[in-house]
């Protein structure tokens, strides 16, 4: 009766989010496509079991006393799913990759260079790189900007994510230099909106020798596509305090963007490749994760060492001090102004 994987599919991942709309884009698929899922599903069962009437959804009695079940079918469909993808040869193998959106611009060409080396190789490139679909067996490799530790996963260091706060010279110029976050209360600042995401503010947590502080920067455009942000910027309409280095440092280089906030910076972090304990087992996942992982980080490295080129020493230091100052010293909220 129950021969609809993607129904338990939706079943089990509505029961940790509570939405359709977060399911349906933890599983790639739309919202109505989801929704109708879990009606099949119980209509079949001849029972409800998500309460719709709440928010967020909650769980029926019938629903807690299957998902249990669920969870283990679905552990062992991706346990086959594995053994099977095995017992691929070289040629039929298909490698499924997350990145976020902020590795597209240099993302691309790496892709191209490995798949030229194994030509009979597939690939499937994901974005974004978002952790429950992965973990939900829906990727092979991801990358990751954060420090978080994952149970069951290899994970492998492959540099920084270094932060740099832009703006235009046009646009300072238009309206004077901004050289602390308290600055910010006078200036429009675009924020990257993270999945999942509904909160009106974005949190900032901001790092200068040793210093510290945050702030909530409440604005009214936000956008998920770092790319979106860095038009913005470039559209001399406000500033950008949060752009990852790798992927400004051409605009950096060019002059078309310049840093701002005197020092002040979100604390860098370590970048991580990360796969799943039993892909690792994969000759074919693992000798790419590992390449990945190194590719990655030489680039890094390189921009890097243009940022240096451009602006000492000194700032680069800066740049990377305190990656793990807290932010108890000093709280600013900073709204602005509509």
């Amino acid at each position: 009766m129950l021969n609809d994987l993607e129904a338990l599919e939706v079943f089990a991942s509505l029961c940790t989010t509570g939405s359709i709309q977060k399911t349906a884009q933890a599983l790639g698929i739309d919202s109505p496509t989801a929704s109708r899922k879990l009606t099949k599903l119980e209509t079949q069962l001849g029972r409800q079991l998500i309460n719709r009437e709440k928010r967020p959804f909650e769980m029926t009695a019938d629903a807690c006393a299957i998902i249990g079940s669920v969870k283990k079918i679905l552990e062992e469909r991706q346990q086959i799913e594995t053994y099977y993808r095995r017992l691929q040869s070289d040629d039929a193998m298909l490698i499924r990759v997350k990145i976020a959106n902020n590795h597209i611009n240099f993302a691309t060409k790496f892709i191209l260079e490995y798949a030229e080396q194994f030509p009979k190789l597939r690939f499937n490139m994901l974005s974004p790189s978002d952790v429950p679909s992965f973990l939900e067996g829906k990727a092979d490799v991801i990358c990751l900007s954060a420090q978080a530790q994952l149970s069951n996963c290899i994970m492998l260091p492959r540099g920084r994510m270094i932060f740099v706060p832009v703006a235009t010279p046009q646009y300072l110029k238009e309206h004077g230099p901004i050289n602390h976050p308290d600055d910010l209360l006078h200036h429009r600042v675009f924020s990257n909106l993270y999945p999942n995401s509904f909160s009106l503010n974005s949190n900032y947590q901001l790092t200068k020798k040793g210093q510290s502080c945050s702030f909530q920067a409440i604005d009214t455009i936000r956008y998920s596509n770092v790319e979106m942000t860095r038009r913005s910027v470039l559209e001399h309409a406000g500033i950008a305090p949060c752009m990852p280095l790798f992927f400004i440092i051409d605009d950096l280089e060019a002059g078309r963007l310049v840093p701002v906030l005197g020092g002040w910076h979100r604390p860098s972090h370590q970048n991580y490749v990360v796969c799943k304990d039993d892909d690792w087992k994969i000759r074919q996942i693992r000798m790419f994760s590992n390449w990945w992982a190194q590719k990655l980080g030489d680039y890094e490295k390189e921009c890097e060492a243009r940022l240096i080129k451009l602006y000492g020493r000194k700032f680069f230091l800066n740049l990377i001090h305190g990656a793990e100052a807290s932010c108890r010293n000093t709280r600013r909220f900073i709204e602005r102004e509509r």
